[in-house]
């Protein structure tokens, strides 16, 4: 049986039991005796004497016991008997943390770790009395309350546990097990347990980054007071093979999350293969594009060398109508069911990682707002005819952009927020600095706004830029939204043979992807004979320089600043400083590359992770109201705006901005494909998964060592291995409350002695 305070410091206060004894010595030498008359012939007997003598060391062992037993107290002693457990309390409180993520969905072993974990659960509920509390939470991701309070209630229990949200994605155990101490910490019961059920999969409980944030768990609960709850650990897949033969789909990526109307865009993805010796192909692989199969050329080779473990895939497609659509990738590893011959066995026992998503916004065309450092006056072509030019030609009927020019001395919040086409809705997506002098603090805001609402932004440096003004105002030290600091003006027009050109080698951003290996009139031809020396914060800092020249200099930098995007250019994109890039191929190219790719700064809004909420705007208040949201394995509900309790509305946020009315759902812990409905038109939001969930690798014995040794926790062969710890833990039961019963009764008999000694004396 073990004992100990929880308080030490307050052991010091037992110096206090020198009080009473000082007290009682000092009453006794308090008054002189002196003999007077005939009253030292009256003598006490011995007998009334030892009774004095006796009564004041009585008062004075109570008065030390008093002492002692609050300073006792205060220094909150434990003890880990189950007698005084009993005792204290019958009751016990439990959490249950189910693992969620997808490696719960192997089908190798025949039963899935899912569905191990969901009887386990329903085992220990059973097993509770009527007077337990308990809780259950689902470890995604973002952990998913499945009851989220402790409750006394078991049916209601058992009926959401038999509604469980299928697995899916990863899995932060140290945040649940932070949840789970967190719904723990208000209850008062000593006998309280924390109970984990998942695979034993190392990923998500002993790889690095989770080592990591156990050890922060660590500290965390080490600052907490009282006693800890007992956790138990039970591992669902223990006949699991480390690495069983397996195909899965990597997350995709896109040429452009933004594009026009019937221009083409290139998937890529790859097929990742676990547990082969060497390649064989899946039995097919199809694309849907709003739920429905299109023909692409997207085909698994027939052999392959594999590079890592991945044989690379890529297709392209056009979208003909504009709007927000969802390309998916599904992988068939084996044959329908229909169509398998006699005793066929399965390759694929994954099943959650041979679908990806990709949301794709598409727009009639890309609205682009140009601002020219030249004031209104100016005569002649100015800086940002060019670009209009690439981006809009006057003759071309049927733009894939929509530009509009204005001088900086127009330019303001009002123009951001207007359409820039004949168009409701063309407001600009894309903010074209073009060697701007100076910016006004009203200017200022607005660009600072328009890149909170998930606007893209490309500056030009020329020689009207005011290097003070932009250095102090927009960069302000690396805190502003420009992404580099300006250094002096470089180079010299009389000597262009001598002008840098960009680097080939450095094209590594999906901007300048397509330049990359152009041998001839690509952008590598381009020459700068001048050029502004930028300097970016450092190696850690949010700039990142995403285009050098053969001298070293940065050609641009890129920051991601708020919702959106800015990249600057250290070179002006017209014909000033004597360049030949405007006349150039790669011209327009360039210039459609880097405003398609600062457009897409709100695709991330479409393809999250999950916990990273929705964002909608619609074109007006009014249509907020039709709007209904359907998640994965969910059914379609109105959103609703106000604190009001309903279970036939999923709670949204509705904020006003100056660019319009925004809808914020924070609701996605689940991942897969999420709907926004208003009237006819959806709007398509993908939550990624982890991809590492493919890895089966199982935590060791050294691994999980390493995991209690931050958190304390035992480790039990399985769920039918769990309910005897469970039931007999031992909890730590505080015993202040009774010390501070004998404190009180202490208390009473001292009031109740002194009395007695003053009344017989």
């Amino acid at each position: 049986m073990a004992f100990g305070f929880l308080n030490l410091l307050m052991l010091f206060g037992l110096a206090g039991l020198a009080i009473p004894i000082l007290i009682h010595l000092l009453n006794r030498r308090r008054y002189d005796v002196v003999d007077w008359g005939a009253m030292q012939f009256l003598q006490v007997s011995e007998t009334t004497r030892r009774r004095l003598l006796l009564e004041e060391l009585l008062l004075m062992l109570l008065r030390l016991g008093l002492i002692a037993l609050l300073v006792l107290g205060m220094a909150l002693p434990f003890s880990d008997s189950t007698v005084l457990a009993r005792l204290a309390s019958e009751n016990r409180d439990v959490v249950i943390l189910l693992d969620g993520s997808a490696s719960m969905t192997y089908t190798g072993t025949g039963r899935t770790a899912h569905e191990a974990a969901r009887d386990a659960a329903l085992d220990l509920v059973n097993d509770l009395s009527a007077g337990d509390g308990v809780a259950v939470l689902q470890v995604k991701q973002q952990v998913v309350p499945v009851v989220g309070a402790l409750t006394h209630d078991l049916e209601r229990v058992r009926d959401a546990l038999g509604k469980l949200s299928p697995p899916g994605g990863g899995c932060d155990w140290p945040q649940a097990l932070q949840a789970a101490h967190k719904i723990l910490a208000d209850s008062t019961r000593p006998r309280r347990s924390i109970v984990v059920l998942g695979d034993n999969q190392r990923h998500g409980w002993a790889d690095e980054g989770s080592l990591l944030r156990w050890e922060l768990l660590a500290t965390t609960l080490r600052d907490e007071p009282g006693p800890k709850p007992s956790v138990f650990v039970a591992n669902l897949a223990p006949g699991r093979p480390a690495a069983p033969p397996n195909w899965s789909l990597a997350p995709p990526h896109v040429s452009r999350a933004v594009a026009s109307v019937n221009q083409p865009i290139t998937f890529r993805t790859a097929l990742e293969v676990r547990g082969q010796d060497e390649y064989r192909p899946p039995h097919a692989l199809r694309v849907e594009v709003d739920g429905k199969p299109v023909t692409t050329d997207l085909k698994a080779p027939a052999a392959a060398k594999l590079d890592k473990g991945q044989v690379p895939l890529s297709f392209r497609h056009r979208f003909t109508t504009p709007g927000s659509h969802l390309v998916s990738v599904l992988l068939e590893p084996d044959p329908p069911a229909e169509q398998r011959p006699a005793g066929y066995v399965l390759k694929d026992h994954l099943p959650g990682d041979n679908r990806q998503d990709f949301a794709v916004e598409v727009v009639p065309a890309l609205p682009v707002l140009l601002v020219d450092g030249a004031d209104r006056l100016a005569t002649g072509r100015r800086g940002t005819d060019f670009l209009r030019d690439a981006l809009a030609p006057a003759r071309d009927l049927t733009p894939v952009m929509l530009a509009r020019s204005a001088s900086f001395e127009e330019f303001g919040a009002d123009l951001l927020n207007a359409d820039v086409g004949k168009d409701v809705g063309t407001k600009p997506r894309v903010l074209v600095l073009a060697d701007v002098p100076r910016l006004t603090a009203e200017q200022q805001e607005a660009v600072a706004s328009f890149l909170a609402g998930g606007g893209g932004l490309l500056v030009t440096l020329g020689e009207r830029v005011d290097a003070k003004h932009y250095n102090e105002e927009l960069y302000r030290g690396g805190q502003g939204w420009l992404p580099a600091r300006l250094d002096e003006i470089a180079g010299d027009e009389t000597q262009p043979g001598k002008a840098p050109a960009p680097l080939p080698s450095s094209f590594f951003h999906p901007a300048l992807d397509l330049f990359r290996d152009v041998p001839v009139g690509g952008l590598s031809d381009a020459r700068f004979p001048r050029w502004w020396k930028v300097a970016t914060p450092g190696r850690n800092a949010a700039s990142v320089p995403i285009a050098l020249m053969t001298n070293g200099d940065p050609l641009l930098v890129e920051k991601a600043y708020r919702n959106g995007r800015v990249v600057v250019a250290s070179v002006p994109l017209d014909k000033a400083w004597r360049t030949n890039l405007t006349d150039l191929p790669a011209f327009v190219p360039l210039a459609h590359e880097l405003v398609y790719y600062l457009a897409g700064a709100r695709a991330g809004e479409h393809n999250l992770q999950p916990g990273q909420p929705i964002r909608y705007r619609p074109e007006s208040e009014d249509a907020v109201e039709r709007l209904t949201l359907r998640p994965p394995n969910g059914e379609a509900r109105p959103l609703r705006y106000e604190n009001v309790a309903d279970a036939t509305a999923y709670p949204a946020q509705l904020l006003r901005q100056p660019q319009g009315p925004l809808v914020v759902y924070e609701g996605t812990r689940a991942t897969g494909v999420y709907r926004l409905t208003s009237g006819e038109q959806t709007t398509y939001y993908a939550v990624q998964p982890d991809p590492r969930e493919s890895d089966l690798t199982p935590a060791s014995e050294e691994e999980r060592a390493k995991v209690a040794a931050f958190v304390p926790m035992t480790y039990v062969a399985d769920g039918e291995s769990l309910k005897t710890p469970v039931k007999e833990t031992t909890p730590r039961v505080e015993m202040w409350w009774w010390l501070l019963l004998g404190v009180v009764a202490l208390l009473c008999g001292e009031v109740l002695m002194t009395w007695r000694m003053v009344r017989s004396r």
